[in-house]
């Protein structure tokens, strides 16, 4: 087999996931097969993560803890073949969701030049941290993500501006066609240099 250099894309954050099925091996490592969530609902996604994130994982889901906990110690305990299966769905009859927490994912990715395409695109992530935060931090983040958003969007917009651009087409260049929208990059931009 030919040895393949990877790189570990930059990371990415999301606020939930589900985990259907736990992959146990002789490794360091859980591949988990699950769900992400993400603005337009839940995608099929696989993740592979560590114990330690793991345990991270269990302390913020408190109602099903620990169930989880033995389901997982039971199948340690008595593993007969590697790799073996923790069936969630099967056995609590539905995924768990992992929800209050903030996941630190990366894409591997293989370095320009090999011979090897990716092939994953964004179905298979590495969970490289997951930290508590509460639904208020959650709420927070994603509002200055739209912010941020907004801003960049005017920022855009005032650009397509300069080049000459009609009023019209500079809005719809920017994704800023909608007058509420426009008003609020406006605010955000504003807010954003301080103005």
């Amino acid at each position: 087999m030919k040895k393949v250099s990877v790189n570990i894309a930059q990371t990415e954050e999301a606020t939930a996931i589900k985990v259907g099925q736990i992959i146990l091996d002789d490794s360091h490592y859980l591949t988990c097969w699950g769900y992400l969530q993400t603005e337009t609902g839940w995608r099929k996604c696989d993740f592979v993560t560590n114990y330690e994130v793991l345990n991270t994982m269990l302390r913020a889901i408190e109602d099903k803890s620990e169930a989880v906990q033995m389901a997982i110690v039971q199948k340690l305990e008595n593993m007969e073949q590697i790799p073996e299966m923790i069936d969630f769905e099967a056995q609590l009859g539905k995924a768990v969701t992992f929800d209050n927490l903030r996941f630190y994912l990366s894409r591997p990715q293989f370095q320009p030049g090999s011979d090897y395409l990716e092939y994953t695109g964004d179905s298979c992530y590495y969970i490289r941290k997951a930290e508590y935060c509460s639904s208020a931090e959650l709420y927070a983040g994603r509002i200055d993500q739209c912010m941020l958003t907004l801003h960049k969007n005017y920022e855009l917009y005032l650009g397509y501006l300069e080049l000459e651009f009609e009023e019209n087409e500079a809005r719809a260049a920017a994704n800023l066609d909608d007058d509420m929208k426009y008003t609020l990059a406006y605010y955000a931009w504003k807010q954003a240099n301080g103005r």
